[in-house]
């Protein structure tokens, strides 16, 4: 008996436009972790980022210096918020240990 040949699987514009908007909000890594995610090979998604104009290979240096700072400032605010709401549970954790007393 012959083997039947597996159909390609066709994404729409949406959703190629979707899995290319997360590899590029993830950063280094995110098209290994799109291809986990979508089920999407790797070559698939190369195919898709020279189609769009863009380089298959996602540069980590790109960018200007402005742009760097102002990413690496709202990195720093966001772990500055996780920091003070940890600190704001330990406050709240040390007055209730307290009022034990």
């Amino acid at each position: 008996m012959a083997k039947a040949k597996k159909q390609a699987k066709r994404y729409s514009t949406e959703k190629k436009k979707e899995i290319l908007n997360f590899i590029k909000k993830e950063g280094r890594g995110g098209q290994t972790k799109a291809v986990g995610k979508f089920k999407v090979t790797a070559a698939t998604i190369a195919s898709w980022k020279r189609k769009e104009g863009g380089s298959p290979v996602v540069s980590t240096k790109g960018g200007s210096k402005e742009l760097r700072a102002v990413e690496e400032l709202a990195s720093l605010l966001k772990d500055i918020a996780a920091t003070e709401g940890h600190l704001s549970k330990l406050k709240k954790a040390y007055k209730k240990a307290k009022a034990k007393l």
